[in-house]
């Protein structure tokens, strides 16, 4: 196995193999495992965007009510924020550590000893899975102005069109879905515009990450003809 499928594991939740309680499916599991690799916490909109997946319905109730995940939002329109719980913390610990499975494909085995040897260089340095990179208290809340003056910065001219990749590059500081809310309201009151990526092959990973999802599509460039 190269390097790269090393690393894709690193950002990919497992699929297979890790051990579980009774009343987990391995599809349950590979969901927790997903919040796990957030640190912990991640609404649908990062979880859609990242892993093609979101949690509604039973299946998420089912995880709720067994405690290991909460689930909040701050009104009926806005997307659920999930949180593992202590419980489901400990549960994806135990899982990324416990080593290879004997039963699992030899890329799964090496991934799962892959992950097992980063908990325990972690534990060793004092760190855990869970500890934040950047405290949400430290990031901004999206502004007309911030998003309007890097566009501005980034563009050749006025209108022309701007990768989300870069926009978010440079707005590292600004709360990811308080700007996505921003984006999606200024489209549609038709003072920014948003579409997707005509040359699908071009679109790289993170691409795919910056993309704000509008109408059903994920919309890769911006573009706005005038100061906001």
């Amino acid at each position: 196995m190269g390097g790269r499928r090393i690393l894709n594991a690193l950002l990919t939740p497992p699929i297979i193999g890790l051990p579980m309680p009774s009343e987990l499916s391995q599809d349950q599991l590979d969901k927790l495992i997903a919040l796990s690799s957030f640190g912990g916490s991640a609404s649908n909109t990062q979880l859609g965007q990242r892993y093609r997946f979101t949690l509604t319905g039973k299946k998420r109730t089912a995880l709720e009510e067994s405690g290991y995940i909460s689930s909040t939002r701050k009104s009926g329109r806005d997307p659920f924020l999930h949180e593992l719980t202590k419980k489901g913390k400990d549960l994806c610990r135990n899982a990324l550590r416990s080593g290879p499975d004997p039963e699992a494909s030899l890329g799964h085995r090496i991934d799962q000893g892959m992950f097992e040897h980063l908990t325990k260089l972690l534990a060793a340095n004092g760190l855990d899975i869970f500890d934040s990179l950047t405290s949400q208290a430290e990031l901004e809340a999206a502004t007309r102005e911030g998003l309007s003056t890097v566009y501005f910065m980034l563009a050749s001219k006025p209108g022309a069109w701007v990768s989300l990749t870069d926009l978010r590059a440079k707005l590292a500081s600004v709360e990811r879905e308080s700007l996505d809310r921003l984006l999606h309201d200024l489209h549609v009151a038709e003072e920014v515009t948003l579409i997707p990526e005509e040359n699908r092959r071009s679109i790289t990973a993170d691409d795919r990450a910056a993309a704000v999802r509008i109408g059903g599509e994920d919309r890769h460039l911006i573009s706005i003809g005038r100061p906001l």
